[in-house]
């Protein structure tokens, strides 16, 4: 009677490890992030697990993986491949590739000469992300634009940036913000020590392409200005997976 009740133990215990490897998440398409290499998952593409973790911590304004989360600033995500890294006097911004995927509609960039639309509806794109930590030792009051980021190629011969998808679906899609605050937040947003924030954008995409990237900080002032006196600049050029 006991071994027939082992049997039927060790039958059950079997059959709950085989419904848990089947509840086992799928991999991820591969548009997020470009291809994966050992070394690109190991340093910035998170577990799910991982993930889900960070994600929970930034929004208690905690820890986000390896990024300790302004208590103002909505959840870091990290994923997908880490393209570089910039910095300023008092600030440093890691660039990460997310994902590509396609326009939902036509942008307003059309070249005058040929009067051709630059980013067509259905046209690739590619989602960009970027952290911002404050690496000085003082407090940095922020406004509402935090950082500008502007990437270009660089044989982009056009003025200004280039042609995005002003859509939300997409930064939805991927768990990106492209404002970086919490609803309801009020500015002065105050970047301590040691804390940071992400901001996205997507643009145009072309695989392999040099890209240049700049990103302006402007802090602001006790009476809530911006003070241009203390804007800072970080560049860097990186390629695109």
């Amino acid at each position: 009677m006991r071994l027939n009740n082992l049997m039927k133990i060790s039958g059950l215990a079997a059959a709950g490890l085989l419904a848990l490897s089947a509840c086992a998440p799928a991999a991820t398409g591969p548009t997020a992030g470009g291809s994966e290499s050992p070394s690109s998952s190991s340093s910035s593409s998170p577990s799910s697990s991982a993930s889900s973790a960070a994600s929970s911590a930034a929004s208690e304004g905690t820890s986000s993986g390896s990024y300790k989360v302004a208590s103002w600033a909505l959840p870091i995500s990290d994923e997908g491949e880490k393209l570089g890294s910039m910095k300023g006097d008092s600030f440093s911004v890691d660039v990460f590739q997310v994902a590509t995927d396609v326009a939902s509609k036509d942008s307003m960039f059309v070249d005058k000469e040929t009067k051709e639309n630059l980013l067509k509806k259905g046209a690739p794109i590619v989602y960009v992300n970027y952290v911002v930590t404050n690496t000085s030792s003082a407090d940095i009051p922020l406004s509402h634009s935090l950082v500008t980021p502007n990437a270009k190629y660089t044989d982009w011969k056009y003025l200004g940036g280039m042609p995005s998808d002003s859509s939300s679906d997409g930064f939805k899609k991927y768990g990106l913000t492209s404002s970086g605050i919490k609803l309801k937040e009020k500015d002065p947003f105050v970047l301590k020590p040691g804390e940071s924030f992400n901001i996205a954008e997507n643009f145009a995409y072309t695989a392999g392409k040099e890209t240049e990237i700049k990103a302006t900080m402007t802090p602001q002032d006790a009476s809530g200005d911006l003070d241009h006196d203390k804007k800072e600049t970080a560049e860097t050029t990186v390629t695109l997976k």
